[in-house]
């Protein structure tokens, strides 16, 4: 089935729905990912691709539910009781009815939003496991479970869940790599590229909000430095559908953003003991908000007490770090947007891209087949005193790659401080002089002084420029 045009990147979804579809049997596919990822838009697509019906549920009672998805069908089906407001009396008496009218012939139905559907009728999942056990099961119906409440999804698994054990089909569906965001933005110089995706971050829903005919300047003062801009209050709200008490999740954020990374960092910037963090942390990491990283060599990464905190999204670090104080100080509605571009918000971005650059670096090394090898794991590494640090780690079989990342240029310098760390690494890790080691040097600008590219044309370095990281396949 081929994709529309307007759906960008999502190769991998597409051919997966694609490839379900065209089974001759019965599946049972969960879909999750964040809100703003483009979930929606590629289901609800791919419904009207295959002539199947998308249903997206709302926080609403179970009858307006099951009204709601009644005139959805009957507006499908073309059955005016249906569209004319005639609910289906129940959710057993709805699936019978698809199940009648696709006769044997495979017939898709996405509900997205499911834990909204679950949570207005608490049985909806015993119900779905029941028909699925025997009515579905000799059909070719297609379910199509899907959610941004990525910690519900995750739980409709559990072993103790009735519809564990019945999934057929799992789909994550990630926030865009940088070179995918960039076709959001044509006719952008690279820089400006690089410079959108750290401000507005990596969510299709957001990255569809620029306006490529308007310069950066214009588009982030109008979604991010007025007061009714679309972006501005966006990360203030981002937890209140999910959870009760936002407090502790929000203060995390905020704590994580201004560069309290460490545990002991955290509970000393948000005030809570750490065992009132462990929680919040671990939701926070489920709903895939923040990562916590830990050196590439260490051999027990979850017991680690080397680990750092990182938010995910370039958006919510540059919100916490430079939008909220100026919403706080009450600024965004009362001073000029073009005089906080100018005077705050442009200065600052050489030192919050340098975070926003490493993490682009190091998602390119794991997709591109630019390098003398395929890597098996990609990091990056620090030392316990955290005084030596690298920004990108690549280990394979008998190679190993180790790599700077610079915002403005990259000297020899860095090249020489690059080969002291990289045989830390190797001690590190304990491999021995068997083991290949590729140096690599990344730039945003694309500069390098004379000595790094005599060691390029010399085969000893690779080098990498903003440009490359649009392009991380050779072939594309």
């Amino acid at each position: 089935m081929t994709k529309p045009p307007e759906i960008l990147a999502r190769d991998d979804v597409w051919r997966t729905l694609s490839a379900m579809w065209a089974r001759p049997r019965p599946d049972l596919a969960f879909v999750i990912g964040r809100r703003r990822v483009g979930k929606s838009f590629v289901l609800s697509r791919f419904a009207r691709a295959c002539g199947g019906i998308y249903y997206q549920a709302t926080r609403r009672t179970e009858s307006e539910q099951l009204a709601g998805l009644s005139r959805v069908i009957g507006d499908h089906f073309g059955d005016a009781a249906l569209q004319s407001g005639v609910a289906f009396p129940s959710w057993e008496a709805l699936f019978g009815y698809l199940l009648s009218r696709a006769d044997g012939a495979p017939f898709l139905l996405v509900l997205d939003e499911f834990p909204y559907l679950a949570s207005a009728a608490p049985a909806l999942p015993s119900i779905v496991q029941r028909l699925w056990d025997h009515q579905i099961a000799d059909s070719r119906m297609k379910l199509v479970l899907s959610g941004s409440f990525i910690t519900a999804m995750t739980r409709l698994e559990g072993a103790d869940q009735p519809l564990y054990g019945r999934r057929t089909v799992k789909l994550i569906v990630r926030p865009f790599a940088f070179h995918e965001a960039a076709a959001f933005l044509p006719g952008y110089s690279t820089r400006d590229q690089l410079l959108t995706y750290g401000m507005i971050g990596h969510l299709p829903g957001h990255l569809a909000l620029v306006d490529p005919g308007r310069d950066l300047a214009d588009n982030v003062a109008g979604l991010l430095l007025e007061a009714t801009g679309r972006l501005v209050d966006d990360a203030a709200h981002l937890l209140d559908a999910f959870l009760a008490e936002t407090d502790v999740p929000y203060a995390i954020l905020s704590a994580i953003a201004s560069g309290a990374q460490t545990w002991s960092g955290l509970t000393k910037q948000v005030g809570r003991s750490g065992g009132a963090l462990l929680r919040p942390l671990g939701w926070l990491e489920e709903m895939d908000l923040i990562e916590r990283v830990v050196p590439i060599t260490e051999s027990r990464p979850a017991r680690s007490r080397r680990a750092l905190y990182r938010i995910t999204d370039p958006y919510l670090t540059f919100w916490h770090r430079l939008l909220a104080p100026l919403i706080h100080a009450g600024s965004i509605g009362m001073v000029d947007p073009a005089r906080l571009w100018a005077r705050v918000i442009s200065p600052a971005l050489d030192d919050h891209m340098g975070g926003v650059f490493e993490a682009i670096c190091r998602d390119f090394v794991r997709v591109t087949d630019r390098l003398p090898f395929g890597p098996l794991r990609v990091g990056e590494w620090w030392d316990a005193p955290s005084q030596h640090q690298v920004d990108v780690v690549a280990v394979g079989e008998a190679d190993l790659l180790v790599g700077e990342c610079k915002w403005g240029p990259v000297t020899g310098a860095h090249l020489t401080q690059l080969r002291r760390r990289a045989e830390l690494i190797r001690a590190d890790l304990g491999t021995g002089s068997d083991v290949r080691l590729h140096l690599a040097l990344f730039t945003a600008r694309g500069e390098a002084d004379e000595t790094v590219r005599a060691e390029v044309e010399a085969g000893r370095v690779l080098l990498f420029t903003a440009a490359d990281l649009l392009r991380p396949l050779a072939s594309g």
